[in-house]
């Protein structure tokens, strides 16, 4: 298996949109972080899904669009490296490679709507089997622990762009290289 960022030649963003918001957010995912571990999944995407709501939290920068792959914009590092919040835009037809994550994880959606094919793991061929495909919209958060609980494909398949927010749980020096592992997908098998 590969382990990789699923757009690793994106180039990150430093710039910062609304301080306060960025600040109270890194602020809930720190406490999340530090409090019970039966709620920290809760957590994070509550205040995940508070900050996507914030009309401030992005620059102007922050919603550029890469026309080679998904464009990524960091908001904020942990100062602990525990976590790395960036900000997604995806533009029609850009698509993540299908993945498990070797980090926690979790996201929320800010604008547009996205495509997210989930799949199951076949321990027998080491590949991801499709399930199903959703449409993820605006307000839509999930968390996935690191590992195969979570297999999938995100992306955008409509006309508008679409923003989304993450929080990844490594170190932003870290964050192209021990995020996502890319899978092999069998793809004889339908998604209904």
């Amino acid at each position: 298996m590969t382990h990789a960022m699923a757009a690793t030649a994106v180039p990150f963003a430093t710039q910062h949109g609304s301080d306060a918001g960025v600040e109270w957010l890194a602020a809930e995912i720190g406490a999340a972080c530090e409090g019970e571990p039966e709620r920290k999944a809760h957590r994070v995407v509550a205040a995940l899904q508070t900050a996507a709501a914030d009309p401030d939290l992005l620059a102007a920068g922050q919603y550029a669009a890469c026309a080679d792959s998904y464009a990524r914009h960091v908001l904020c590092a942990d100062p602990q490296g525990r976590f790395t919040v960036v900000a997604l835009v995806w533009i029609t037809g850009q698509f993540s490679p299908v993945h498990a994550h070797d980090a926690w994880c979790a996201y929320a959606v800010r604008h547009g709507d996205l495509i997210e094919t989930l799949f199951r793991f076949d321990p027998t061929t080491g590949q991801a089997v499709p399930l199903r495909t959703e449409i993820r919209r605006v307000g839509y958060g999930c968390f996935a622990r690191s590992g195969f609980e979570q297999i999938h494909r995100l992306g955008n398949a409509c006309l508008e762009p679409a923003i989304s927010v993450h929080v990844y749980g490594v170190d932003s020096t870290r964050v192209c290289s021990h995020v996502n592992r890319v899978l092999e997908t069998r793809t004889e098998d339908t998604v209904s």
